[in-house]
C-alpha cells in the first residue's frame, strides 16, 4: 500500500525529470535563438563575422539573464530585432515548459494508477495459469496415446483460483481498465512450462490426487510468493512494463498477497481487493499539491535556499538535494496540519535512499535553520495536528 513517503519519492522523481528537462529545453531554445543571428554567406561579408559573433554572445547572455523572468526586463541599448527575437523565444520556452510541467504531472499520477493496474494484472495470473493447465489437460485427454503422468492438473480445481477468476469486483475492474494477458499468451505458456511444471513444490502439489482446500490455498499463495515475485524472468518482464518496478514491487507484492490471504469461500465477497491508499482522496491531493506547490514557489525557494547556503553556489548543490530541500520547504509552507519535525524526518529518510552519503546532515541542518526562521517570519504557519512537536 502506498504511504506518504512513497508519494514524496514519486513526486521527487517527477520533479527531477522536470528540472532536467527544464535545463535541456532552455539550451535548445537558446541555441535556436542564437542561430538566428549567425552570419549568412549569401548576404553578408565575412569581414563582418566578428560583429556577428559579438551579437550572438550578447543575445545568448540576454536570453540567459532574463529567461526566468519571462521577458527581457532591461531593454536599454537592446536592438529592436534582438529584443523581439529574444522575447519570442523566451515566450516559446515558457509555453513549452508549462506544457512539459503539466505532462510530467499527469505522468506522475498515471504511474500511481499504473501500480493498481499491475496489481490487478498479477491477480489474473493465477486464473490464466489454470486456463493453460486446462488446455494442456484437454490436449492430453484427446491424445491417441495417453501418457501416464504424476501431474494431476490440480490448478483447474483449485477453489481459490476458481473464485478469483469469477470474483465480480475483479472481473468488472479488469474489464473497465482493459487489463488482461491476451497479448502475452506465449509468454505465459513459457512460464507455465519452464517455471511451474519444473518447480519442486508444484510437483508435490500436482502429485496429490485429491488436495485439501488448505493445500489448494497454500499452492496458490506459494505460486505467487516463490515463483511470480521471485523469478528473474518474470521480474524482468514486469520491469519492462513498469519502469519503477524495483520500487513498486514491494507495494504490489503486499497487495496481491493480502488479497489472496483474505480469501474466505463462505463469505459473500470471497476476497478483499486492496486500494492503493487508506485515504486515497487525501493522499492523492497531497501528491498533486506537493508537486505543484514546489514548482509554483520555485524561484522563491531558490532564493531562500541560496541565502542560507552562502558558502555554496546553489548550482553546485546536488540536484537531488536541492529538490528535497525545495519539497520539504514547500510542504512546510503548504500543509499546516503536517508537523515540521515529520516533514524534516521524512525528507532525511528520502535523502538517505536517493542522495549522497553526506546529504542527511546537510539537509537536516539547512531545514532545521530555515524552518525556525520561516516560522518566526510567519511564512510557515501550523495549525491543528501540525502544531505538535514543532519546537
Amino acid at each position: 500500500m502506498l504511504n506518504r513517503r512513497i508519494l514524496r519519492i514519486k513526486a521527487m522523481q517527477a520533479l527531477y525529470s522536470y528540472y532536467l528537462l527544464k535545463e535541456s529545453l532552455k539550451e535548445v531554445v537558446k541555441d535556436e535563438l542564437v542561430a538566428q543571428f549567425e552570419i549568412d554567406p549569401a548576404k553578408h561579408d565575412f569581414a563582418e563575422k566578428e560583429e556577428f559573433v559579438k551579437r550572438q554572445r550578447f543575445v545568448q547572455k540576454l536570453f540567459s539573464t532574463h529567461v526566468d523572468a519571462g521577458k527581457v526586463m532591461d531593454t536599454e541599448n537592446v536592438e529592436v530585432d534582438i529584443l523581439k527575437a529574444t522575447n519570442e523565444h523566451i515566450l516559446r520556452y515558457q509555453n513549452q515548459l508549462d506544457n512539459e510541467r503539466k505532462s510530467i504531472g499527469k505522468s506522475m499520477m498515471a504511474e500511481v494508477e499504473g501500480i493498481m493496474n499491475v496489481y490487478l494484472k498479477l491477480l489474473l495470473l493465477l486464473p490464466e495459469f489454470s486456463f493453460l493447465e486446462k488446455q494442456e489437460k484437454d490436449k492430453q485427454d484427446k491424445a491417441h496415446l495417453r501418457r501416464q503422468s504424476y501431474w494431476n492438473y490440480n490448478l483447474i480445481n483449485n477453489s481459490l483460483i476458481e473464485h478469483l477468476a469469477t470474483f465480480p469486483p475483479l472481473v468488472k475492474m479488469t474489464i473497465d481498465k482493459k487489463i488482461d494477458w491476451k497479448n502475452e499468451l506465449d509468454q505465459l505458456r513459457t512460464w507455465y512450462k519452464d517455471l511451474i511444471r519444473k518447480d519442486d513444490e508444484m510437483m508435490t502439489y500436482q502429485g496429490k490426487t485429491s488436495p485439501t482446500a488448505e493445500e489448494h490455498e497454500t499452492a496458490a499463495l506459494s505460486l505467487i510468493k516463490r515463483i511470480i515475485f521471485k523469478n528473474d524472468s518474470i521480474n524482468e518482464f514486469l520491469a519492462e512494463m513498469d519502469l519503477h518496478w524495483s520500487e513498486n514491487k514491494t507495494i504490489v507484492r503486499s497487495m496481491v498477497q493480502k488479497t489472496l490471504q483474505s480469501y474466505d469461500p463462505e463469505a459473500d465477497d470471497q476476497f478483499e481487493l486492496k486500494s492503493l491508499s487508506m485515504n486515497p482522496e487525501e493522499d492523492f491531493d497531497f501528491f498533486k499539491k506537493i508537486y505543484k506547490e514546489t514548482l509554483t514557489h520555485d524561484q522563491q525557494l531558490d532564493k531562500v535556499i541560496g541565502d542560507k547556503t552562502k558558502n555554496w553556489d546553489v548550482s553546485r548543490i546536488a540536484m537531488t538535494d536541492k529538490i528535497i530541500l525545495k519539497m520539504a520547504l514547500a510542504e512546510m509552507m503548504t500543509f499546516p496540519s503536517i508537523p515540521i519535525k515529520v516533514t524534516i524526518n521524512e525528507y532525511i529518510e528520502v535523502s538517505k535512499q536517493y542522495s549522497t552519503p553526506k546529504s542527511k546532515q546537510f539537509i537536516n541542518g539547512i531545514l532545521d535553520v530555515l524552518a525556525n526562521e520561516l516560522t518566526s517570519e510567519g511564512v510557515i504557519k501550523k495549525s491543528g495536528r501540525g502544531l505538535i512537536d514543532n519546537k
